[in-house]
Parts: C-alpha cells; sequence; structure tokens
C-alpha cells in the first residue's frame, strides 16, 4: 500500500494497489464510452460484445436500455478483464452485483471517494467522476462527424439541451474545421 504523508494533501490516505486496476479500467472507459458511473460498475460481462465491439446497457439512468459502441481502445483494455471468464460482474472488486438501492448507493460513495483520492494525488481536487463524461462526449464531438442524434444515442440522453451542456467544444479544435 502506498501511503501519502499528511502534510501533502492534508489527508493521511493510501492507495490499495488492488483497486488501481478497475478504477484505471473505470476511469478509460468513462473517457471513451461516456457512460455513467453505474452504468460502468452494473455492466456484467455477458453484456459485453468484443467482436461487436458494443455494450449493452440494461440499467440506465433514464431507465432506457442502449447499446453503446467501445472504441479500439475500449476494447483493448476490455479484452484481459474478458479473457478471465464470460460471466458475472465486469468489476466484481468494486460491486457485488446486488441491485438493492442502498448498496448501488454504497458502490456508488465507495467508488466516489476511491475517485475524490486519485484526485487529490493528481492535485485536481475539483475534478469529478462525472467529469470524465463531459470530456468523453466533447472528444467524441471533436473526434467524429456524428451527428447530436447520433451522439445522444450514445451518451443516452433523451434531450438535445441536455446533450449541449456535455458538448464543450475546443475553440481550436472548432478552427481546424473553419476555411
Amino acid at each position: 500500500m502506498i501511503t501519502l504523508q499528511s502534510n501533502l494533501i492534508g489527508v493521511e490516505r493510501g492507495l490499495n494497489p488492488k483497486s488501481q486496476a478497475p478504477m484505471t479500467l473505470l476511469t478509460t472507459l468513462a473517457l471513451e464510452t461516456a457512460m455513467r458511473m453505474r452504468e460502468m460498475y452494473t455492466v456484467e460481462k455477458e453484456q459485453i460484445d468484443l467482436p461487436r465491439r458494443t455494450v449493452f446497457l440494461d440499467r440506465t439512468k433514464n431507465g432506457s436500455k442502449r447499446q453503446v459502441p467501445l472504441s479500439s481502445v475500449a476494447v483493448e483494455i476490455l479484452e484481459p478483464y474478458m479473457a478471465k471468464g464470460s460471466t458475472g460482474p465486469l468489476f466484481p472488486e468494486l460491486w457485488d452485483g446486488s441491485l438493492d438501492k442502498a448498496a448501488l448507493r454504497r458502490t456508488s460513495g465507495k467508488i466516489s471517494g476511491r475517485w475524490r483520492t486519485i484526485a487529490k494525488l493528481a492535485k485536481c481536487e475539483d475534478l469529478h467522476f462525472h467529469d470524465l463524461r463531459h470530456e468523453a462526449t466533447s472528444r467524441i464531438y471533436e473526434r467524429t462527424t456524428l451527428t447530436d442524434l447520433q451522439i445522444a444515442k450514445i451518451t443516452g440522453h433523451k434531450d438535445l439541451k441536455s446533450l449541449q451542456r456535455y458538448a464543450n467544444l475546443r475553440a481550436s479544435s472548432l478552427a481546424e474545421r473553419l476555411w
């Protein structure tokens, strides 16, 4: 276990090496798919189709089921996890499979706590896990020619006005597209 000196970040915290791999996978998936935290940690391996590069989400915030396309980066990081067996939770270290509301809140809280530690270590205390969803959505806008409707299908937004809040486009990227 790595322990920080309390004078470095104001609290004495450690990083458990067992949580590093699942948190790396969760962070990468967030940046590559724009999925919400709970959508990711409740994914079971049966929902992932690596040959078709998709994840089928049957538990979403708005209650609508959807398929999320996987980038080549997401597929590459998922392959070792899928090789460990084809059934069960993708994140057994983080989620025990319980769909009880209290258990889901505890899991979300546990992951958020680990994320806060990571943000403190990176000296980015204002960075929240949900910010990764914003970044991922902006990247989809910047790196593809997908329409708003297609991007909403990926992110699960039913209202295009809500989606627009996530599209924090960089002026430099927009300038590249100008004449």
